[in-house]
């Protein structure tokens, strides 16, 4: 059988594209039905993670569907997306929930998904009571025990106040 004659050729360089297809190494090569059948694979098994408690396996799940439905255009698969993943936050109490939370809110009213943005308006309201936005560390040092200077004394020393 004679070799076939091909030629090399090079990409077509798009700024837009390129990111894109450096992070998901599959756009342009499967067809969009196709991609949009992974990112809904992607969101309904985070679903399912979720409902087991593998809230780190649900969370990379989330990001990977929301991930693809940005790359397809597709609002509402992207908004769901970032509900699951602020959900997944939220349940390991990372402060970020918020910001996420808040965005998939935005885009939710955006598409009129009314219940959506009652979810996470609960989700939000959960979140400013159960989680601590500061790093414990900085609550760990009295403000009485932090001198002018910013160096902090030592736990033998009595307060500056206390001393004559």
């Amino acid at each position: 059988m004679p070799a076939l004659n091909l030629k090399s050729v090079g990409l077509v360089s798009n700024p837009r594209l390129d990111s894109a297809r450096r992070e998901s190494q599959v756009i342009g090569v499967l067809p969009a039905a196709e991609r949009a059948a992974l990112a809904k694979n992607a969101l309904d098994t985070a679903e399912e993670l979720l409902s087991r408690g593998l809230l780190e396996q649900a969370g990379e799940r989330f990001q990977a569907a929301a991930r693809a439905y940005d790359e397809l255009g597709d609002a509402a698969g992207g908004a769901r997306a970032l509900l699951g993943l602020g959900r997944v936050l939220l349940g390991l109490e990372d402060p970020v929930c918020r910001e996420v939370l808040e965005d998939a809110g935005t885009w939710l009213e955006d598409l009129g998904d009314e219940a959506a943005v009652r979810e996470v308006d609960g989700l939000l309201r959960v979140a400013e009571k159960s989680i601590d936005e500061s790093p414990r560390s900085f609550h760990a040092i009295p403000i009485h025990d932090v001198p002018q200077t910013g160096q902090v004394r030592s736990s033998s020393e009595p307060p500056a106040s206390a001393r004559k």
